[in-house]
């Protein structure tokens, strides 16, 4: 936009955006997905992640919260399932603030808040609605209160920007090795000195399992500190507590921020000159052996994508900008006014942790007991002045020698 705007004698200048980096239009990460019209023709996975036919004794809920980015979404799902999760163990949380947009299909595919309704059911997973945009420790307050209100002991939960792969080279499927470390966890050797357990995470918490009791015992997550350091907060008040936060660890777990070809996935025989045009060509496809060719293009593919995310020109979170279309949508929000203001949440979240532990910055709070919330105030330790400078002796004056 060019131009003025005059109101009550004061003058307004629009916002001069023109040299930012433009992205191109996103495109459907998974255009084999349009020929899906059934659950029936979603592609087998590989055989040796399918999940057993008769459902394990333990409920595995895993959720996997969405605000922008349909494509990274699209494709974490994909790998869960793909690794072995049941697809009806899968939780698409939408937190988007666009009440049932997605869902009646008024948001367009620019938009950054786009979700595809129709084909994650046609997926088989589950999608539940936030009535809000939550911050991240409200969504986590979310997770909890829903997993009370089915009756779920734990759940899973994991960020919509990373890609999971079963290790091939290795007995079991991802799937499957989560659910024996779920099953450890069950232990009184587990515990071992401790009195409980909260989390158990999976290259940190890209996935992990939360033990909802351990979580109320403690408070839950405080949702005035909204984004970074809420984690912090929650972590270092379990160990206050005695509370374990164990590691685990399943297959490969790998941060990414853009796309790779997601048939890849499935684990087939694809000739890159013939590549299929539809998820029944796909499934068509005789299967690749497990480690094969096809695991090491799939590995190269994502080693690729992980490289990018970390590589110095790239900010690592730029995949939540790159879209930035949708006007005329509904409850369309013009992203840099959202981006900026996300932006001074988190900085408010931030500044609440801080005085909330007495002006201490950073995770780490060695030393603070649970009592000791919101009732210290730092001291401000002045700095030692330097010791005097010693005056320096003056030496006597030289007699003077005469001659005689």
């Amino acid at each position: 936009m060019e131009g003025k705007v005059i109101k009550d004698e004061q003058i307004f200048t629009y916002k001069d955006y023109s040299n930012e980096t433009k992205f191109d239009p996103i495109e459907d990460n998974f255009p084999l997905g349009n020929s899906i019209q059934s659950r029936k023709d979603f592609p087998k996975i590989p055989s040796w992640n399918r999940p057993p036919a008769t459902h394990v004794k333990e409920k595995t809920p895993l959720f996997i919260g969405f605000t922008r980015s349909w494509p990274l979404l699209q494709q974490v799902v994909l790998s869960y399932i793909t690794a072995g999760w049941p697809p009806e163990d899968i939780y698409v949380v939408e937190n988007t603030g666009t009440f049932h947009s997605n869902k009646k299909g008024l948001l367009s595919l620019q938009n950054p808040f786009f979700l595809n309704h129709t084909r994650l059911d046609l997926f088989g997973v589950n999608v539940l609605i936030t009535p809000t945009l939550l911050t991240f420790s409200q969504l986590q307050t979310y997770y909890l209160f829903t997993a009370l209100e089915k009756g779920w002991d734990y759940f899973f939960w994991s960020h919509m920007d990373v890609i999971i792969t079963t290790d091939e080279r290795s007995n079991g499927s991802f799937y499957s090795r989560v659910v024996d470390g779920l099953r450890e966890t069950q232990t009184k050797e587990y515990l071992g000195n401790s009195t409980d357990w909260a989390i158990r995470f999976y290259a940190y918490d890209w996935l992990a399992l939360n033990h909802v009791q351990a979580f109320l015992d403690i408070g839950g997550w405080d949702t005035f500190i909204s984004y970074y350091t809420a984690d912090c907060d929650m972590h270092e008040r379990f160990k206050m507590a005695n509370v374990k936060l164990g590691d685990a660890e399943a297959g490969y777990v790998s941060d990414v921020g853009t796309s790779i070809d997601l048939s890849l996935l499935f684990r087939k025989k694809i000739s890159p000159l013939s590549p299929p045009k539809t998820a029944a060509e796909l499934d068509a496809l005789e299967e690749d052996e497990r480690g094969g060719d096809g695991y090491s293009k799939l590995a190269e593919a994502i080693s690729v994508v992980v490289e990018e995310k970390k590589s110095p020109e790239h900010i690592r979170n730029s995949w939540q900008g790159q879209q930035t279309g949708g006007q005329g949508d509904p409850f369309y929000r013009e992203p840099h006014g959202f981006a900026e203001n996300l932006e001074r949440v988190v900085q408010c979240g931030i500044e609440s942790y801080e005085r909330k532990w007495g002006g201490h910055k950073g995770c780490g709070l060695p030393g603070f007991k649970l009592e000791d919330i919101w009732m210290l105030e730092k001291v401000e330790v002045p700095e030692p002045l330097p010791p005097p400078e010693e005056e320096e002796e003056e030496e006597p004056p030289m007699e003077k020698v005469v001659d005689e």
